[in-house]
């Protein structure tokens, strides 16, 4: 699922450049380093730096999947891959 998921997205040129999961070549450090490099930055430019974190480790487990499914489709998620999803 992963794969085919991950296939239309990149297909569909749906994820922002500042996205870093289902992208090849991306990790998590790309965006550890990102945001570090960012925040350091800020004070010389004479910017604020402001940050809210959340833990969304459970985040999937209060998804409406009408709505999710809904949203996939927009992404162009279609055909077999968005079935999958309705099954889960």
């Amino acid at each position: 699922m992963y794969s085919m998921l991950s296939q239309n997205l990149q297909t569909n040129n749906v994820l922002a450049p500042e996205q870093y999961a289902f992208k090849k070549g991306k990790f998590t450090e790309d965006a550890a380093f990102r945001l570090t490099d960012s925040v350091l930055k800020s004070p010389n430019q004479k910017l604020y730096v402001g940050g809210i974190f959340y833990d969304l480790s459970k985040a999937f487990d209060c998804v409406n999947h009408e709505i999710l499914l809904t949203k996939l489709h927009f992404c162009c998620i279609q055909g077999i891959t968005i079935d999958r999803f309705r099954f889960i």
